[in-house]
C-alpha cells in the first residue's frame, strides 16, 4: 500500500508547520498499522480483505477531509493577505485534528488487519522497524549535538525555500535560534517512537486476546498516553516554539516574499479542488 490516504494530510502539515515533513511523516508511528504493506507483504487472502476498506477510506477522506483542507487554505491566505501571524501560527492545531479523525476512521479496519497476521508477519514488522530505526538514529542521532542542531536548521530553511525563497540573514538567524532552542530533543523524540512501537508490540503478542480492539484503538487515538516523560514535557513548548517561529518568519518577510507564499497557497488550493473525488478516482490515486 502507498501512501494515497494521507498525501493530502502531509500538505497540510507543510503549510501549517512549514516543517520538516519528511521526519514529520515518519514521525507518525501511530499510522504504521494502516501502512502495513510498507512493512511486511500481505497475503492473497488480506488485500483482497483490505481492498474494498481502503476504497471506503479513501471516499471518505476526499468527500468529508479535502473540504476541510481547502477550507483551510482559503483561511489561510486570508490570515496571510491580513498580515495576521498569529492566526497563521493557530492553524498548526488543526493539522492534529486532522490526524485524530483520520486515526478514529481507520481504526475498526486496522485492529481487524492486525488481529489476522501471522507469527511470522510480525517478525517481519519488527525487523522492518528495527532496520529503519536503525537508520533514523545512525541520521538523527550519531551526529554530535552541535551537529544535530544545525542539521535541523538547514532542513527547516529547506522546507522554508519553495515559500519565502532565500531567507535574508535576519531570518536565518531566526530559524538558526528555534533549532537550537530545541536542543536534545531528537533523543526525546526517537525514545517516544521506541516507547510506541513497544507498546504495539505487546499488543500485538496478545492480538486474539479480547482487549486487542481496546488497546490499538488506544495507541492510534489516546496516542498522549504512551508518550514518554520527557516527551509530554517538551511536546507544548515544543509547539509553542514552532507557532512563535511562523510568527517571526511572516512578521520579517518582505513584500516579494509574502507575495511567494501567498502563490503558493493558491496553487495548494488549486491542486487540491482539482483532487475532488468519486471512489473510482481515489481508488486510481493508490
Amino acid at each position: 500500500m502507498r501512501k494515497p490516504l494521507f498525501l493530502l494530510l502531509v500538505l497540510t502539515l507543510l503549510l501549517a508547520a512549514c516543517s520538516r515533513v519528511d521526519l514529520a511523516y515518519r514521525n507518525l508511528d501511530w499510522l504504521i498499522p494502516w501502512k502495513l504493506n510498507d512493512y511486511v507483504p500481505l497475503n492473497s487472502e488480506q488485500s483482497a480483505w483490505l481492498e474494498p476498506r481502503l476504497q471506503a477510506h479513501l471516499t471518505w477522506h476526499c468527500s468529508v477531509e479535502l473540504p476541510r483542507y481547502l477550507d483551510w487554505l482559503q483561511r489561510s491566505q486570508q490570515a496571510l493577505n491580513a498580515g495576521d501571524a498569529q492566526l497563521m501560527a493557530s492553524q498548526v492545531a488543526d493539522f492534529e485534528q486532522a490526524m485524530q479523525r483520520i486515526a478514529v476512521e481507520i481504526t475498526p479496519s486496522a485492529v481487524e488487519l492486525l488481529r489476522g497476521l501471522s507469527p511470522y508477519q510480525v517478525e517481519q514488522l519488527f525487523t522492518a522497524l528495527d532496520e529503519q530505526n536503525a537508520e533514523l538514529r545512525e541520521e538523527f542521532l550519531q551526529p554530535p549535538l552541535a551537529q544535530q542542531i544545525n542539521q535541523r536548521a538547514e532542513r527547516m530553511e529547506k522546507r522554508l525555500q519553495p515559500w519565502f525563497g532565500r531567507l535574508d540573514a535576519e531570518q536565518r538567524q531566526r530559524v538558526q535560534d528555534w533549532a537550537q532552542g530545541l536542543g536534545g530533543q531528537n533523543q526525546v523524540w526517537f525514545d517516544n517512537r521506541l516507547a510506541w512501537q513497544q507498546a504495539l508490540r505487546e499488543a500485538l503478542y496478545v492480538r486474539r486476546g479480547d482487549d486487542f480492539a481496546t488497546r490499538i484503538s488506544a495507541l492510534l487515538q489516546q496516542r498522549e498516553r504512551f508518550y514518554t516523560q520527557a516527551y509530554r514535557a517538551s511536546y507544548a513548548a515544543n509547539r509553542q516554539a514552532m507557532a512563535e517561529l511562523i510568527v517571526d518568519l511572516v512578521n520579517q518577510a518582505d513584500t516579494r516574499q509574502l507575495q511567494r507564499a501567498s502563490q503558493r497557497l493558491d496553487n495548494l488550493h488549486a491542486d487540491l479542488a482539482a483532487q475532488q473525488c468519486t471512489a473510482d478516482k481515489a481508488l486510481v490515486q493508490r
